[in-house]
Formats: structure tokens, C-alpha cells, sequence
């Protein structure tokens, strides 16, 4: 498809609709990509990966954008109802729950979903990871909650020895959609609230430095994938629910503002493994703005021991809706980002 170029001087013109899913952005295109061929999603996301990947930074970098920011490219799927990719800062990701939540509320807002006459929306989607199934509640006219039925999730290996400034510490390695190292956040010294952010994503990138070379060397049984990040948690109880308290570091100056929906996902799974939670209990996923996701394994016989079928449910919020130009001459047409 060809480049709209309402503004004189303008090579690139690209449309988004933002929101937020409990403070993290997602960033949905809605125009201005060229054709992305494929046979399946993941397909699509390395023809992308290959061909486009300037786009991503072009969206997701200053000045556009910032390391937290994690893009959606809607494209269609043989599959599902609808099919997705997300692009993050520094990589593209598998799954990814805020940003499934985000594009739910985003459908909405481009009249491609609605309530039907039980005032609920479902739909299936289709992203690199697999085929997940969504579900939106509506209060009249208004989105009251979003909830995914995510890809299994799964302990790989339990009590691995990680280095951390406080000293050995011991992470569960994890998958939920994405690969996370879950560590208590008391015994890796960090404190989950907003001032400790920048303590936490120093210690958070030091233990994925070490838990990943220990990875490389091919010394952590059961585990051959890289981490992707590092997930701090804290438990309490609220009523009688278990509460989990969570900040998740991407990288040494990336953090996840939301509860995380894959994070979330792992908990579940790390929960369930210790004995923590039975299948089918709920419990809330608090991120350190005090907003919660509601999480829950569900019973699920034709997952193989050992996996579990996670149920996340938050909301989003329409942030803007934004056109995107590259002026003949940017010196910094494809972005940047400072560590």
C-alpha cells in the first residue's frame, strides 16, 4: 500500500492509537505499514523483523517514543479472529499481556468489536507464541474489564544459584509467554514501590547477566532459552486472596509499569509448583502503582503435567491517537535509545 503524505517534506506517515494498560503503554499501528506477507503470525513478525525493522525503532525510540514503549502490528491470520505482533524497544516479543489488553480496548475503539446481547465480547487472536482467546465485559457502553486465556505456563527449573549485589540468591526459572527469572524481592534487597525502581532494574540487569551466561554454558538443567527478564515479587493477603506484588525488570533501564500479564502468568505457575495456590483460585497481581490484575489457572486436561492455562484479566485506556512523520532530512530517522 502506498504512503500517505498529508505534510509537505514528509517521507513516512504512520498512524497509532495509544493507551495504557495500569501505566504501561501499547502503541497499535493502524496505518501507513506496507504489506507483510506470511502464512502464519510469527511468519509475519519475522518478515518484519527482516525487511521493516526501522519501523519498529522509527514507533518504539526518542524522540517518537522511549525504552518502555511496546508497539502492536494488527495483520491477518488463517486461524483466528484476528492476528498480532508486538514490538518492544530492544526486541519483539513471543506475548504480550498489557499489549493484549491494550489492543482488546483498541478494537473497541475502532468499532471492530462490541458488546453482544450479554454484554460481552469474545474473539480469538493469534500472535508468535499461539492462539489466545479474549474476552471483554462491558458496563453499557463502557469496557469494565479485559480478560486472555494465555499460552501454557511452566516451571523449567526451581532454586537456580544467582548472583546478586546482596549476595547468592536463589530464582525459579519460568515461562508464561515470555522467560522469567522469579525472585523474592526482600532477598534480592529490592523494595517494590516507585522510589526503588532504579535499584531494582540495576540488580534486575545484574541477575540476568549472570543467570544467562550460566545459561550459555549450558549449566542450568531443563533451561536452554535466555531469560528475558527479571521478575521481583512480594506476597500478602487482602480478604482472604492472596495478593502478589510484583515489579518486573526488562532490561538495565526498562521496567514493566503494569502488573505484567506474562509475569503474571508465571506467578501462577511458580504458585502452583510450591503449593502456594490450587488450580481455579484467583488472586490479584499488583504492580507498584497499587493497580491490580485478577489472575487465574484454569483446569485445563489437555495440558500435560506440570502446565497450567492462565486467565488474566485488567484494563486499558485510550491515551491518543497520534500520525507519525519522517522528515526529508532527520538526522535521527530511525530513533534512538540511551542506556
Amino acid at each position: 500500500m502506498a504512503l500517505a503524505r498529508p505534510f509537505s517534506g514528509s517521507n513516512r506517515w504512520i498512524t497509532t492509537i495509544d493507551s495504557h494498560t495500569a501505566g504501561h503503554p501499547t502503541r497499535v499501528v493502524t496505518g501507513g505499514l506496507p504489506p507483510i506477507p506470511g502464512g502464519t503470525v510469527a511468519e509475519r513478525c519475522e518478515t518484519f523483523r527482516s525487511h521493516y525493522d526501522d519501523l519498529r525503532t522509527f514507533l518504539l525510540h526518542e524522540p517518537r517514543g522511549h525504552s518502555a514503549m511496546v508497539g502492536v502490528v494488527m495483520v491477518e491470520s488463517a486461524v483466528a479472529d484476528f492476528g498480532a505482533f508486538f514490538l518492544a524497544s530492544y526486541k519483539y516479543l513471543e506475548m504480550c499481556g498489557h499489549a493484549t489488553i491494550g489492543l482488546a480496548v483498541t478494537l473497541y475503539h475502532l468499532g471492530l468489536i462490541g458488546p453482544d446481547e450479554n454484554g460481552k465480547a469474545e474473539f480469538t487472536l493469534e500472535v508468535p507464541a499461539g492462539v489466545i482467546a479474549l474476552a471483554v465485559d462491558f458496563d453499557d457502553d463502557r469496557i469494565s474489564g479485559v480478560s486472555f486465556d494465555n499460552v501454557p505456563a511452566f516451571v523449567a527449573a526451581e532454586s537456580v544459584a544467582v548472583a546478586a549485589p546482596s549476595g547468592e540468591i536463589a530464582a525459579d526459572i519460568v515461562y508464561g509467554g515470555n522467560w522469567y527469572a522469579v525472585v523474592p524481592a526482600e532477598a534480592a534487597g529490592v523494595t517494590l514501590e516507585p522510589s526503588g525502581v532504579g535499584r531494582a532494574m540495576e540488580i534486575g540487569a545484574a541477575i540476568k547477566q549472570d543467570l544467562n551466561a550460566k545459561i550459555a554454558e549450558d549449566t542450568v538443567a531443563g533451561v536452554s532459552r535466555p531469560v528475558d527478564s527479571v521478575l521481583f515479587f512480594a506476597e500478602s493477603e487482602e480478604a482472604g486472596r492472596l495478593v502478589n506484588r510484583q515489579l518486573v525488570v526488562l532490561e538495565s533501564n526498562k521496567f514493566d509499569r503494569s502488573p505484567c500479564g506474562t509475569g503474571t502468568s508465571a506467578r501462577l505457575a511458580q504458585l502452583i509448583r510450591r503449593g502456594r495456590l490450587q488450580v481455579g483460585e484467583t488472586i490479584r497481581s499488583r504492580n507498584i502503582l497499587g493497580v491490580d490484575f485478577e489472575a487465574t489457572a484454569l483446569a485445563d486436561a489437555s495440558l500435560p503435567d506440570g502446565r497450567i492455562r492462565p486467565r488474566i484479566r485488567g484494563l486499558a485506556h485510550i491515551t491518543g491517537m497520534h500520525g507519525f512523520v519522517l522528515t526529508e532530512g532527520d538526522p535521527l530517522a530511525s530513533g534512538f535509545l540511551c542506556r
